[in-house]
């Protein structure tokens, strides 16, 4: 554990920037991370208006450039959006503040596994033009997995090495035992999808085997989507009703057999072609492995909020869309006949991670986002959602589609009013008596290093 001494040497001056490179803050870390995952949502979604509105350009029948361009989409969305900002983005920004600990682990590798993430979406964009006429989505994985595999090491140990004196394990936040749990999962898997694109690296049979690697790695993604997102949502269920979490056990051992179960499910029907289907009743073993947890989360969180007295703030109606996603979404999802879990796991992880934004935004920069601009954000990606899980409707799929493309303008103009408000003060706890965990005990924004020693633990019921 970093002493005092140590933490003040690492402090440094300069601009942002410079800060970064010298210190490896874990907060100027988590930035980059929520910086680089707005780029890659931003990229990641315009591909998928243009595949909605123009098929872009392609005959879906030649199935070679169409699935190209869904698997960049989805590599984009998945892997350089929505895990980034989860676990990178508000793992690195908000574990080491819950658990009262002055950074992360190893702050050094922390910046270098961002630098790596980072490195890795420029490859994947620079092969985009190219097609199937370049490695560069075979080294751009690989590089992906090293660097996400350095972070969730670097997360486990400072979720069980950085704790404060007097926090046991089981008494953690949710969110940090969601962070963990996840970290772990990837711990496990990611080690075999850089197996699988190393051999297809050495044996040189070009995209083929990256392609079967991540159509097999779409299984555990599921739970690795949805495992962080839990977790932003209990911090945002319990703040927003005013009590601790109910069923709190059930709740952290639904997130324990999510992250095992999730870690077996190695293949998955997202795509028909390349991976034979698993016979008999093993793809619903699989299902059942990473459903049956979320509806125990769901009873948590309801009986949370009905014990309650819930406010209807923009997070909380973000955690509500989740929920709501989580319920309705799989049933629009069969009727189709396609029963594709990312079809609604992955929108539901990006309202988790709206959700986030929204509920720690003013902690992060010392500045209150617009209301009526989170409102209206919310309402129009929920919308357009919904419209595009319609089943044989290609006129609710193009408009959900641009109601999306809207409310993605508008989250970029929240960001931008947030951001130039200017000095405005803000409370440090600005959410009131049902934020408990620790962050809120510290001024809006939180200082560069919160913590240069380890506070003692008070239970708070």
């Amino acid at each position: 554990m970093p002493t005092e001494g140590q933490v003040r040497m690492e402090i440094g001056t300069g601009g942002f920037l410079a800060r970064c490179v010298r210190a490896s803050g874990h907060k100027e870390i988590g930035t980059l991370y929520l910086g680089l995952a707005v780029l890659a949502g931003l990229a990641g979604g315009g591909l998928a208006l243009l595949l909605q509105l123009g098929q872009a350009g392609l005959d879906r029948a030649v199935s070679g450039p169409w699935d190209r361009a869904v698997i960049d989409h989805g590599a984009m969305m998945v892997m350089f959006c929505a895990l980034p900002a989860l676990v990178g983005g508000f793992g690195s920004w908000f574990v080491p503040l819950l658990l009262g600990a002055p950074s992360m682990a190893f702050p050094r590798l922390n910046l270098l596994c961002w630098g790596s993430v980072a490195a890795s979406f420029l490859m994947l964009l620079s092969g985009v033009p190219a097609g199937a006429g370049t490695s560069l989505p075979q080294w751009s994985t690989l590089l992906w997995c090293v660097a996400m595999l350095g972070l969730s090491i670097n997360m486990v140990a400072t979720a069980l090495n950085m704790r404060r004196p007097g926090l046991a394990l089981g008494e953690m936040p949710l969110f940090v035992w969601a962070q963990a749990l996840a970290a772990m999962m990837m711990v496990i898997v990611l080690p075999v999808l850089a197996a699988a694109l190393t051999k297809g690296l050495l044996a040189g049979t070009g995209l083929r085997d990256v392609d079967l690697a991540l159509r097999a790695f779409s299984g555990p993604e599921v739970a690795l989507l949805l495992l962080p997102a839990s977790g932003i949502v209990c911090q945002i269920i319990e703040t927003f009703s005013g009590v601790p979490m109910r069923l709190r056990r059930v709740a952290l051992g639904a997130m324990v057999v999510m992250s095992v179960g999730g870690a077996t499910v190695w293949t998955h029907d997202m795509f028909t072609a390349g991976l034979a289907m698993a016979a008999g009743t093993r793809p619903m073993v699989e299902q059942v492995a990473v459903m049956m947890p979320m509806l125990a989360l769901l009873v948590a969180w309801g009986a949370t909020i009905a014990g309650g007295r819930p406010v209807p703030r923009v997070p909380m109606l973000w955690a509500c869309a989740f929920v709501g996603l989580l319920v309705v979404g799989p049933m629009l999802s069969a009727l189709s006949g396609s029963a594709d879990g990312h079809a609604v796991a992955l929108p539901a992880a990006l309202f988790a991670t709206f959700g986030g934004f929204y509920y720690w935004i003013g902690k992060m920069s010392g500045h209150a986002y617009p209301e009526a601009g989170g409102r209206l954000h919310v309402v129009l990606a929920a919308t357009g959602t919904l419209l595009c899980l319609v089943p044989h409707q290609p006129a609710c799929a193009l408009l959900g589609a641009v109601l999306l493309g809207l409310s993605m303008l508008t989250f970029v103009a929240v960001i931008g009013v947030t951001l130039l408000r200017g000095a405005r003060p803000i409370a440090g706890n600005y959410w009131g008596a049902g934020a408990r965990t620790l962050e809120w005990s510290l001024p809006s924004p939180a200082p560069r290093y919160s913590f240069t020693d380890f506070p003692a633990y008070e239970v708070r019921a």
